[in-house]
């Protein structure tokens, strides 16, 4: 049970970032259209920034849904199926909003909209239909639904007559019938979710700041069993983030509130609480924290070396927001010194909240981005210097006591022999190239070739399928392969890369082939 578990959840964590990384690009784009759109700017510009914003927020912020369907299905998909799971996905999705909205109207239970529109109803437009508003649930469910379908069924064989209409055309007639009936049950069931999901949205949001604590010690403890999507996602991009009414749209999902904000800065008087999800100094301040007390803990003939190693993780970490090649120097280590950043990662959260810091940022670039183009007086940005230094001397100060009082043997702390040996373990993204000794090993240790059911990456992870447990070399993956840590999961297996993982796969992917 708990063995089929992990491995859905891998899974459904594999293919909820893909289409959540193109997120991260629009997020950048819009901003830099909100400071286009800045009072001092010219109107030439201002017209530019209102021109490609309102392209970008209609065309994939108000249309994340969809995109959802069709991401999911085809990531979920096996390989050879993933172009037919992509036409499946968005033909699914339209079924389901044509039988929605047609069971609505037979019944006499479509919502007459009011002042301001269908805004709590629990009905909403999508693609020009009034269906059951169920926001982004709706495209994870069906890219799910038809991922699975696909997978399972997409082998179906037919008389040689009926030839045509086997495999995935099989798929798809099930579907059709299955999605029918899901759009009618929808019309009554969601309903009842939607109360369910405004009473738990109206509980956290009345927690305070003690809410946000939750949530970054939450998603720090979750980050080592993968499962910290499972946490962040919900609350940016659907009701459980929170909903908000800007200027005659509704938003759900607190990063999804924050672009419209940032886009309408000038009509609105105060922000969203929902924006202090989104409001983290995890990878900006934390890490220096974090790298200062690993580096004057160490012997002093070794501060050299570690600094070296330390420095390119840093920047990493606060160029890109990718923190786990530094954190998982210590996340095997010690639990004891993880289970205390989990605790500063959220006090980070909880003070950051109690000062009122209210734009979106978890990378220095975004960060210094949206202190310019959103108003000081909303985003309250000009307290970021002070909890900057507040939480890296925390978490600095936290580290140095721990590594000491409890002798922890971080990097550093003990004769570190070979140095070369040493940065090719602990520093993967410091360079993007993939050697073939590197692949060669990666796959040995996974149990050769035979072994590897599926491999895909995330942001920083390579994350392997194997076929056989008991054939994997741990051995191998931990001493020969350039990594910042193995998550062993039985069959589902990680290896955190860094940000050269995209070359790493495409590397693997390739000598799997016999290229």
């Amino acid at each position: 049970m708990k063995e089929k578990f992990m491995k859905s959840a891998s899974i459904f964590s594999k293919a909820i970032i893909q289409p959540v990384m193109f997120m991260a690009v629009t997020g950048i784009v819009l901003s830099i259209c909100a400071i286009l759109k800045l009072e001092f700017m010219p109107q030439f510009t201002k017209d530019i920034g209102n021109f490609i914003f309102n392209i970008l927020s209609g065309g994939m912020i108000g249309q994340l849904s969809v995109i959802f369907a069709v991401g999911i299905a085809a990531a979920l998909a096996k390989p050879k199926y993933k172009t037919d799971a992509a036409i499946l996905g968005i033909v699914t999705f339209m079924i389901f909003l044509f039988a929605n909205n047609s069971w609505l109207t037979l019944t006499h239970r479509l919502a007459k909209a009011g002042e301001f529109g269908l805004y709590g109803t629990g009905q909403g437009t999508i693609l020009g239909l009034q269906v059951v508003d169920m926001g982004v649930f709706l495209g994870i469910m069906i890219g799910c639904l038809v991922g699975v379908m696909v997978n399972k069924f997409g082998d179906i064989k037919l008389h040689k007559y009926l030839a045509p209409y086997e495999g995935t055309k099989s798929v798809y007639i099930i579907l059709i019938f299955v999605t029918i009936i899901l759009a009618i049950a929808a019309t009554y069931i969601w309903p009842v979710v939607n109360k369910l999901v405004e009473a738990i949205v109206k509980t956290t949001t009345t927690t305070g700041s003690i809410g946000f604590f939750f949530y970054g010690f939450l998603n720090r403890l979750l980050l080592p069993l993968g499962l910290h999507h499972f946490l962040w996602m919900p609350l940016f991009y659907t009701p459980l983030g929170g909903t908000a009414h800007i200027a005659g749209h509704v938003y759900n999902g607190a990063y999804n509130i924050w672009l419209a904000e940032l886009g309408h800065a000038s009509s609105i008087t105060s922000m969203h609480p929902s924006i202090g999800y989104l409001a983290n100094f995890g990878s900006i301040s934390l890490p220096i924290g974090i790298a200062f007390a690993m580096w004057k803990t160490a012997k002093p003939q070794n501060r050299k070396k570690v600094a070296g190693i330390l420095i390119p993780t840093v920047v990493t970490a606060f160029m890109a927001g990718v923190t786990e090649p530094l954190e998982f120097l210590f996340l095997f280590l010690s639990p004891i010194l993880w289970l205390a950043h989990a605790v500063v990662y959220g006090l980070s959260l909880l003070i950051t909240n109690l000062f009122g810091i209210s734009i979106q940022f978890d990378t220095g670039i975004n960060m210094i981005i949206n202190s310019f183009a959103f108003p000081a007086a909303l985003g309250k940005q000009y307290f970021i210097p002070i909890v900057f230094v507040i939480t890296a001397v925390m978490e600095y100060f936290v580290f140095r006591y721990l590594i000491v009082k409890l002798n922890i043997p971080t990097l550093g702390r003990e004769d570190m022999g070979d140095e070369q040996a040493v940065e090719e373990k602990t520093s993967p993204s410091s360079s993007t190239s993939v050697d073939r000794a590197q692949v060669i090993n990666i796959v040995e240790g996974l149990g050769g070739k035979e072994n590897i059911s599926n491999i895909m990456n995330c942001y920083t992870r390579l994350r392997v399928d194997v076929k056989d447990e008991n054939k994997v070399n741990m051995d191998i993956l931990k001493k020969k392969v350039k990594s910042s840590g193995i998550v062993d999961k039985g069959k589902h297996i990680q290896i955190v890369i860094g940000l050269g993982v995209t070359e790493v796969r495409e590397a693997v992917e390739d000598y799997l082939k016999g290229e």
